[in-house]
């Protein structure tokens, strides 16, 4: 009965852990400073200030290891909040940075100083320096990498200061929720304060011509929400993952980038497939896979009329019979383009050049940006810049303990490329941030699985004990009134 009752607790801790731990001054921050940053965008500049000002102030209550928190909770206003080309993460990532290298470092002795991930250092170093050749034509190249180094410093070093197991785990729960709930408060403000960009526009955006990266950020929500469904252990936690999935869907199909929806097809497959190939999560599988069915079904068969039977409609148009016969919205042409002017320009090919030498536009490609902005060189220097930072959260994460890796948890990383075929560079801040945290994703899945799996062979086991323990109990007052028995006899 004791086991019952353990395992009965343990349950019952788990189910609300996503709510466990949240600082709701955070979440009122991000709220307020969502409500000037989009402000900006309607009215007066001076709001644009104001909501820096806010967030700026609650690092100084707020330890540099909850920063993590704060950013993930900003990547949808990322347009919103550029001063003078540095966004509010720019000067979050900047803030951590003195904290932990600088101020905090003084007063310490030189063994115990904080080190700088010394192979990350050296693979940003070279990647500036390769890209001062655009100084003289485009300065902003060479800041960007400045504070995309910064950035990742910063990310990787998240990972690195989680010293114990259960607390690391613990702490990526939260990141994931405060990711969630940013996107979620943003949509939510901007449907108050630019209603143009909701009900009344045929796609929704928070900004113009933000739909697609909106919806980008939809799908990489959706993918954590969706492998947390597959590990639940309890009706509780996985109705509160479903109700968390349910806006994240609708507000998708309200962007209507095709983008999101290959995303969310690919979570969707994927999870499936590869989910029910463990015992452990078939039945909330099969649970969310007649949910999701059921409520698309749903709104298509019975929901005519409503804005949102109209944006699956639209959405599903939009692949079925696309503008100008071009699935692509032009991009193939785009994708040409840039592959033509690498292909007779060997300067190009090999060193990069800017968008002005590819007509102006943007290739809304991931691997043919890097390639056309940096070049086959610096496209090497990219990809050792990359593997740096898996390697170096790969290690924090492992060093926690042993890690089972499960294949769901490459989803997240795996979404990355598969958006980016049709989105933007991976050195942009929310793309950066993704790929940290899908690495993160690969160790952090498995682990938790077995956490859970460990509670509950700990449960049976308990229980096991108290049955044998009554069983030992009966068996010696049988044998004591067999005794009294045969003393009467």
């Amino acid at each position: 009965m004791t086991g019952i009752f353990k395992k009965q607790k343990a349950e019952k801790k788990m189910s609300v852990r996503y709510f466990e731990g949240l600082n709701l001054w955070i979440l009122a921050a991000v709220f307020v400073a969502n409500i000037f940053f989009q402000l900006s965008e309607v009215s007066s500049s001076l709001f644009l200030y104001a909501g820096t000002f806010v967030m700026i102030g609650l690092l100084f209550f707020l330890d540099k290891d909850d920063y993590i928190y704060v950013t993930v909770a900003l990547f949808s206003v990322l347009r919103f909040s550029q001063i003078f080309n540095v966004s509010v993460i720019n000067i979050i990532t900047f803030a951590y940075f003195f904290r932990a290298y600088v101020f905090e470092n003084r007063y310490k002795a030189e063994k115990e100083k904080k080190q700088l991930p010394g192979r990350l250092v050296i693979a940003g170093t070279v990647f500036i320096l390769y890209s001062l050749v655009y100084v003289i034509s485009n300065f902003r190249t060479t800041l960007t990498i400045v504070k995309l180094l910064f950035f990742l410093i910063y990310m990787v070093d998240v990972f690195r200061n989680m010293n114990d197991r259960e607390k690391a785990e613990k702490k990526f729960i939260n990141i994931q929720v405060y990711y969630v709930a940013g996107v979620l408060i943003a949509i939510f403000v901007a449907m108050f304060i630019n209603p143009e960009y909701s009900r009344e526009a045929t796609r929704m955006s928070l900004s113009d011509g933000a739909t697609n990266q909106l919806g980008i950020s939809l799908a990489s929500c959706l993918a954590f929400v969706t492998l947390g469904m597959t590990k639940v252990t309890n009706i509780k936690e996985w109705s509160v993952l479903a109700m968390t999935a349910l806006p994240l869907l609708y507000f998708c199909f309200e962007t209507q980038s095709r983008t999101s929806i290959i995303g969310l097809i690919f979570i969707f497959v994927s999870t499936i497939i590869l989910g029910f190939c463990q015992k452990s999560s078939r039945l909330w599988i099969i649970m969310m896979a007649v949910a999701a069915v059921a409520v698309l079904g749903g709104l298509i068969l019975f929901a005519e009329g409503t804005q949102l039977h109209e944006n699956i409609m639209l959405t599903i148009e939009r692949f079925v019979n696309p503008k100008n016969d071009d699935i692509s919205n032009g991009r193939f042409e785009l994708w040409e383009i840039y592959i033509d002017k690498l292909s007779k320009d060997y300067k190009l090919f090999f060193i990069g050049g800017t968008r002005d030498d590819f007509g102006g536009m943007q290739a809304h490609n991931m691997f043919i940006e890097i390639f056309a902005n940096y070049g086959f060189l610096g496209t090497i220097v990219v990809c050792w810049l990359y593997i740096t930072v898996f390697l170096e959260i790969s290690n924090a994460v492992k060093n926690l303990g042993k890690r089972k890796i499960k294949l769901l948890g490459f989803i997240p990383f795996a979404l990355i490329f598969i958006i980016g075929m049709a989105s933007h560079s991976l050195l942009n801040t929310e793309p950066t941030a993704n790929f940290c945290l899908g690495t993160a994703m690969i160790y952090f899945y498995g682990e938790c699985n077995e956490a859970e799996s460990d509670l509950n062979n700990n449960a049976k086991q308990q229980e096991e004990l108290s049955r044998f323990h009554r069983r030992y109990k009966k068996s010696i007052l049988l044998k004591r009134q067999i005794k009294r028995q045969k003393r009467r006899i």
